[in-house]
């Protein structure tokens, strides 16, 4: 049955709506209205699920007392307001804003017509996680988040984010999802015992989950906003970004020195001055003379392409700002600091047709119009500016500064800036995803700034970091929050964006950032700095880059399976351990590990001099994934990790597929070649997920999953491997199969599908079995190795 029920007791009046068992959308209305205020002109753009829901047994049961809501579950009550919800508030609120990349100071008071206050009862001690991209915190017991996205360089990472979402987890088993876009804030407050939330604008309207585990939370709540789909095979390869932007020369140069040293490399990204003009989409010559010709040359190389672009067609120049940043930053390439920027007709087009949200915004490069992407006219002009470029043969493009909307802008949509402001990332990257199938089998956008919903549209990068101790923790800390959100993709640039690196920070960093969701390094100008270079700082420190750059390549295949997994679920690739170990209260507050999937923890060493690394160790058998050694859990190791090791261990049961070493990876590339590894105490489990890699027919079953399963029983360990269920067709019908059994007793035999045929060998040094073998696709294959009596 739908359910949809209203509640009125004097003080308060809302109307429940079911939309799945665990969620239950609030909406309060002032005592006496006739109606219930109307859904926000954006909310069926964010929910891919709409209205009440076929729900037979609502585990939610929700009343009113005394004007504040209380919903209970069988397990008692779990959440309630503190008091009556308060709607129209009418205040003036001063303000000071110093944006540095604008180069705009702003003062003033602002005035809030229709705002409202909400306060949800908390208990001590609980914890509270989510609001979006957050680098400053990942549980919060006390203090206060401010949900205003702006460009947050490094120095203000402290307070400010690029993507600010109203949705937070408790620790008890409950998150709230306010349906509310503008600037709000929330004050936790331990001993008035209160989550208080103000919002400058009208939705005094919110969803509240339960689970009360985080997962149930996060598939609910990713059912409602969408599930990120598959990215293209290759984008799980390695990504580099020149900053400032080189020419056509020096970029093929550096990617010729990629291949030379056989360091892996898949796509490279030009930065803003690919362009002549921001943003007319036409090449700059003095820099990409022959774009064409440049393009095929990547294309021999096995290199992608992908563009930066921002959201702004100049109509006029910024020529004392732009000289300003040159001198902090240096982001111009020589040459070009007196160049005419502006896309004149573009702009006149735009602003004639209506297809503006605002006409004078301020951004790095210049002043202008930024296209209102809510309108799908507007949409469908920037995305036909840019068709020529895809038709050159441009993978994708990066989608940068979606945080400068002014409040004054105008939606079609019915929105002002301040109820815009941040919902702009989102429309932004919906805009360019939607429009970009026509010309690539499987969309990608590169995103910085997003709110819900965004993970439909894979990826997002983390801003602008420095290579530092407390960038690296930030930078990890901020992804983890995303994917309490269901964001799968997200990476942290190797290094950062610039600043100089020591030898000891270069092999750190690339250690986990390599093996980040995404991975992207930025190299700068030899003259402005020469210590970003994967072959910077010698040999060891190359070497390094290599071994964990070759490292993700050869994960190719469990980062496949992570990824069709969160298309199902919404469970992120790399996740906080609070994810996987929610009731373990040693790990609610751990943000500097983080587990690949449910079988890989990674366990970044972030201080210079470093040699161990303190890990706190869950429930279970815990196996180094480089030596020999094993651990039992819960407890504490002080693990060894010379610099040129990253702590990196396996649990036990862990079934992980692994594939060959590759410079790129082709749109040809097949998983013909799988390394499984196995590691006890069994049963193992592990699953194999694979498709074309390059077109979106995986979204109408045309894919595969082979599971296999690791026993040990007396004294046989065997490895079953199953007939893939379903298929596609380019699918191999042969796979060549090696078997690594981990911390394995000695071996007298080994017996293919019952018959003695098959290649083997014990390790007794490192206690590994070895079995290799060739498994068609479409039969079940089973391995038996006989220990010794």
């Amino acid at each position: 049955m739908n359910l949809e029920l209203n509640l009125e007791d004097g003080q308060a009046r809302v109307r429940l709506r079911w939309l799945a068992p665990n969620a239950v959308r609030i909406t309060h209305a002032a005592p006496g209205d006739a109606d219930f205020p109307a859904d926000r002109p954006w909310l069926n753009e964010v929910l891919v699920q709409e209205g009440a829901q076929a729900v037979e047994t609502p585990e939610w049961q929700v009343e009113l007392l005394h004007g504040c809501v209380q919903a209970r579950t069988s397990e008692g009550l779990v959440f309630s307001e503190k008091r009556p919800a308060r709607l129209g508030i009418r205040k003036r609120c001063p303000y000071f804003s110093l944006d540095i990349p604008k180069t705009e100071a702003r003062f003033g008071i602002r005035q809030v017509e229709n705002g409202v206050s909400l306060a949800f009862a908390i208990q001590a001690g609980e914890g509270f996680y989510g609001w979006g991209e957050w680098f400053n915190a990942f549980r919060r017991q006390e203090g206060q988040v401010r949900l205003r996205i702006r460009d947050a360089i490094a120095l203000l990472q402290g307070r400010e984010t690029y993507s600010a979402i109203p949705m937070v987890y408790s620790s008890r088993g409950y998150a709230v999802w306010l349906l509310n876009s503008h600037t709000s804030r929330w004050r936790i407050d331990p001993k008035a015992g209160n989550l208080q939330v103000e919002a400058d604008g009208p939705g005094a309207d919110y969803i509240l989950f339960y689970g009360p585990s985080f997962k149930r939370i996060l598939r609910t709540y990713t059912a409602l906003t969408g599930r990120p789909p598959l990215p293209p095979r290759w984008a799980f390869g390695l990504w580099v970004t020149s900053y400032p932007q080189g020419d056509q020369e020096g970029v093929l140069a550096h990617l010729q020195e990629h291949r030379r040293r056989a360091i892996p490399l898949d796509a490279v990204i030009l930065d803003y001055h690919w362009e002549e003009a921001f943003h007319n989409f036409q090449w700059r010559r003095s820099l990409f003379p022959a774009p064409q010709q440049f393009i095929a040359s990547l294309k021999q190389l096995g290199v992608r392409l992908g563009l930066i672009q921002t959201p702004f067609v100049n109509q006029r120049n910024r020529p004392l700002q732009k000289r300003f940043l040159n001198a902090l930053a240096h982001n111009l390439p020589p040459g070009l600091e007196q160049n005419d920027e502006r896309d004149l007709e573009g702009y006149q087009q735009a602003r004639s047709q209506g297809l503006l949200a605002h006409d004078q915004a301020r951004w790095w490069f210049g002043a202008g119009g930024m296209p209102d992407f809510a309108n799908p006219k507007a949409a469908q002009w920037w995305n036909a500016r840019m068709r020529p470029l895809y038709e050159q043969g441009v993978s994708f493009f990066k989608n940068d500064d979606g945080e400068y909307l002014p409040e004054d802008a105008r939606s079609s949509l019915g929105m002002d800036g301040r109820e815009y402001h941040n919902l702009y990332g989102f429309f932004y990257g919906k805009a360019l995803y939607e429009g970009a199938p026509e010309f690539v089998g499987r969309p990608l956008i590169y995103a910085r700034s997003v709110w819900a919903g965004s993970q439909r549209y894979p990826a997002l990068f983390l801003g602008d970091q420095k290579p530092t101790s407390v960038g690296m923790r930030s930078t990890l800390r901020a992804g983890l929050n995303l994917g309490l959100l269901g964001f799968a993709y997200w990476t942290a640039d190797v290094f950062g964006l610039d600043g100089k690196t020591t030898p000891e920070m270069h092999m750190r960093y690339a250690q986990w950032a390599l093996l980040s969701p995404v991975a992207r390094y930025f190299w700068r100008p030899p003259q402005i700095d020469d210590t970003r270079f994967p072959w910077s700082h010698g040999l060891l420190a190359e070497e390094n880059f290599r071994k964990y750059a070759e490292l993700r390549y050869r994960l190719l295949p469990y980062f496949l399976a992570l990824a069709w997994e969160a298309y199902q679920t919404g469970i992120p690739l790399l996740r906080p351990l609070v994810l996987e170990f929610q009731d373990d209260v040693r790990l609610a507050a751990v943000d500097d590990q983080v587990m690949i999937g449910e079988n890989w923890m990674l366990c970044p060493v972030f201080g210079n001099a470093e040699t161990t690394r303190r890990i706190v160790l869950p429930a279970g058998t815990w196996h180094d994934f480089w030596s020999g050694q094993s651990w039992q859990g819960p407890g504490v190791i002080e693990y060894s990790a010379p610099l040129d090791r990253l702590p990196l261990l396996a649990r036990g049961g862990a079934a992980i597929p692994l594939g060959p070493p590759m410079q790129s990876i082709p749109d040809d590339h097949r998983l013909d070649q799988i390394e499984w590894h196995f590691w006890p105490p069994y049963p193992a489990r592990g699953v194999l997920y694979d498709d074309d890699g390059r077109t979106q027919d995986y979204c109408q079953g045309h894919y595969s999953l082979t599971e296999v399963v690791a026993q040990e029983q007396e004294n046989v360990l065997s490895a079953r491997i199953g007939a893939a269920q379903g298929g596609f067709a380019e699918q191999v019908r042969q796979r060549q199969v090696t078997l690594v059994f981990h911390r394995a007793k000695p071996v007298q035999d080994v017996h293919l599908n019952v018959e003695a045929a098959c290649e083997w060998r014990y390790d007794p040094e490192n206690r590994e079995i070895v079995v290799q073998t060739a498994c068609p696709v479409d039969f079940e294959t089973v391995v038996e190795c006989f220990h010794s009596r």
